[in-house]
């Protein structure tokens, strides 16, 4: 099978071709509308998705790694069980979003907007949640070793049972 091109993704969501499973993989997708798509299964390492609309998408079981969705809509989202390593969600929105049993370690969630957000299960080690707004997030099973909080927004997070901040946390827990 050929190469996935911009133009092949383009022409697909014009014509409602299915678009799970395939390989977008260092593609640059900016601009582009998945709203409510299924893309489950797909490859989406090193992909530029800044800015994307994925609002409802399904994207269960992707790769994620080092894309690019720095200010992407994710709003109830569904990304269980993805591969989000050093990816960059930077000032994207997450609200509502399933992240459960997601590999987000590394990833870069700063100022991220993540309220009532599920992250059951999920590897956060190491991630930046510098100034992000986990309100209502429920942070439960998770592995939260060298992640970074700093003027994050806390209140009313939901830590499971043996889960702990970091003790250098200086966002607002209540």
């Amino acid at each position: 099978m050929a190469e996935l091109t911009r133009e092949d993704v383009e022409n697909y969501l014009r014509t409602g071709r299915g678009l799970a499973t395939l390989d977008y993989s260092g593609l640059d997708l900016r601009g582009l509308d998945f709203q409510d798509q299924c893309l489950d299964g797909s490859n989406f390492s090193g992909a530029n998705l800044a800015g994307d609309n994925l609002g409802g998408a399904s994207l269960q079981h992707c790769v994620l790694e080092e894309a690019n969705l720095g200010e992407t809509i994710l709003i109830h989202a569904d990304l269980r069980g993805s591969r989000l390593h050093r990816a960059n969600l930077s000032q994207a929105l997450v609200r509502e979003a399933v992240l459960a049993a997601c590999d987000l370690s590394g990833a870069d969630l700063s100022q991220a907007d993540l309220r009532k957000a599920s992250l059951v299960g999920a590897n956060l080690k190491g991630t930046n949640f510098q100034g992000a707004d986990l309100r209502q997030a429920l942070l439960l099973e998770v592995d939260l070793n060298e992640a970074r909080f700093g003027e994050a927004k806390l209140e009313g997070v939901v830590l499971g049972f043996g889960v702990e901040l970091p003790s250098a946390v200086t966002g607002t827990l209540s």
